[in-house]
């Protein structure tokens, strides 16, 4: 069973515009499944929560709309749009949206003491843009996320720069979180603005340029 889920394939999609909110609800809808991986997109009414648990895999909260105060151990984090917050397995958290809030959940459990999200500090609110500094006339990338069929590297492009002719082994997410980016998917350019994603399956042949300086996540996965 392919892992993407209730996303088109070579369309780009604003994440935010993926699941409306509700009256004194939460919804949500999973965008993503498959052995180490879980990811869903979440809407919050205003005071709406999730109570504290905890979970044998770390979760990143990717914050596209409004505030979530997020309670890790007890200790209490305020996350915006545009920031991010990584919760370590098997601690107890808690979310709760002090006004309309959506968000993009990632859950990924570890299958080996190494592995499983890298490059990135637990607990703390983090811009995810600010995760790569680029500079001007280059392509950087670091990778945060290494699984054996699960891999994920942040890039950050200067205007022009280009990715070019690869081809896509597994399924492929390209999250895109500053600037504008060209896809070309098969000879079809799509262009993805700030917080729009793009879903690319598997053996397709695809080019990358950056409209204007830009950083996107790539997730892989195999």
């Amino acid at each position: 069973m392919n892992a993407i889920r209730n996303i088109k394939l070579n369309e780009v999609i604003t994440l935010k515009d993926l699941v409306p909110y509700g009256e004194k609800t939460i919804n949500s809808l999973m965008i993503a499944l498959k052995n180490s991986l879980n990811s869903a997109i979440f809407a919050f009414d205003k005071d709406e929560m999730l109570s504290e648990h905890s979970a044998p895999a770390d979760a990143l909260v990717y914050v596209l709309d409004g505030e979530l105060e997020i309670s890790i151990n007890k200790v209490i984090y305020k996350v915006r749009a545009g920031e991010m917050i990584l919760m370590p397995a098997n601690i107890p958290h808690a979310l709760k949206a002090t006004e309309k809030a959506k968000m993009l959940l990632i859950i990924v459990k570890k299958q080996e003491e190494v592995g499983g999200f890298i490059n990135l500090e637990y607990s703390k609110e983090i811009i995810m843009k600010d995760i790569l500094i680029g500079f001007k006339g280059g392509v950087v990338s670091k990778r945060v996320l290494n699984l054996e069929n699960l891999t994920s590297l942040m890039f950050a492009l200067s205007e022009n720069e280009e990715i070019e002719h690869n081809q896509t082994e597994g399924e492929l997410i390209i999250l895109n979180l500053d600037g504008k980016l060209n896809v070309t998917i098969n000879g079809s350019i799509k262009t993805l603005k700030e917080d729009q994603i793009l879903a690319i399956p598997p053996n397709t042949l695809y080019e990358i340029k950056a409209k204007t300086d830009n950083k996107f996540l790539l997730i892989e996965i195999n």
